[in-house]
């Protein structure tokens, strides 16, 4: 899958509290998240700011089979939805270094940012364990959905395309039918914890 060349932006995520933490293992749909800032070449953008559009949270890998599966399906989600939908690419393995993740995002081609999630501070805070991981965050900062793009990596086979569906019911301001569903992909590459 390539494009024409088009501007990426490569960023450093910190992800920081501002209300109750949210446990991400008992972290559902339905769940409220708290601002986060992101820490960019341009200076900070805090979450509070995309509060007012639906926001897609994608957290991918360079390396994960399973991840470079969906790569072409989540580009064409991006492209079908950019316009109405923010879409927040990840990367919170701690393996994966900021220059692979950028000549990964060249070679995919990929039209949506990138970005480094640092000490996978992001990742903690959605909840996130592998990759492919989503996430549909409505106007008011409420996740209506987790888990896969679609129930197969063969396009061909997939029957479910729960991502595409949670987007446009949140967009039409509808209940989703599926709010959660089972990620399955490669473990998420955690830090070590300062200190060790």
């Amino acid at each position: 899958m390539r494009h024409a060349a088009k501007p990426i932006f490569f960023v450093i995520l910190i992800a920081q509290m501002v209300a109750r933490p949210i446990n991400p293992q008992v972290l559902s749909s339905r769940a409220l998240i708290s601002d986060f800032a992101v820490l960019d070449l341009n200076g900070h953008m805090r979450y509070s700011e995309l509060k007012g559009s639906v926001t897609v949270v994608a957290f991918i890998s360079t390396r994960c089979p399973m991840s470079n599966a969906f790569n072409s399906r989540l580009n064409a989600l991006y492209n079908d939805f950019g316009g109405r939908v923010k879409f927040i690419a990840v990367n919170s393995n701690a393996n994966e270094s900021l220059d692979e993740v950028r000549q990964h995002a060249q070679n995919m081609g990929y039209d949506f940012p990138v970005y480094k999630d640092v000490d996978n501070a992001m990742a903690d805070l959605l909840g996130a364990r592998a990759t492919p991981d989503t996430f549909v965050i409505d106007r008011k900062g409420i996740v209506e959905y987790h888990g896969y793009i679609e129930d197969a990596p063969n396009p061909e086979r997939a029957k479910n395309q729960a991502l595409r569906l949670a987007i446009e019911a949140v967009l039409q301001d509808k209940r989703v039918l599926m709010p959660e569903t089972h990620s399955l992909g490669c473990a998420i590459r955690h830090a070590q914890p300062k200190g060790n």
